[in-house]
């Protein structure tokens, strides 16, 4: 390091980023009686995914949400939000997944 020259300082970015739209997608998962894992989508009708394990549900929900969300924005639609959400059965558990478009 050459002592006649300060260090440079480093800068932050001065302009946020483009907004990145966010929605909630409510999950209820259950396990069956095989032992594989079933998860509906609570708050947008007829999402339902059943595989081995329940990272594997949401990973399979997940682009199926953005998709149906993205199509009824592109179209200039309203998302057709279940509201109130569905009841959750005694034998599911509640998973909340925030997902960017």
């Amino acid at each position: 390091m050459n002592s006649n020259h300060p260090p440079t300082p480093r800068t932050l970015p001065t302009a946020a980023a483009a907004d990145v739209p966010t929605f909630g997608c409510v999950v209820y998962i259950s396990t069956l009686p095989d032992g594989r894992k079933k998860g509906r989508v609570a708050n947008l009708d007829g999402i339902e995914h059943t595989a081995g394990t329940e990272r594997e549900v949401l990973q399979r929900i997940v682009p199926v949400f953005k998709k149906r969300v993205s199509e009824c924005l592109a179209a200039g639609d309203s998302v057709p939000w279940i509201d109130p959400i569905l009841e959750i059965d005694p034998q599911e558990q509640k998973r909340f997944l925030p997902v960017h478009l």
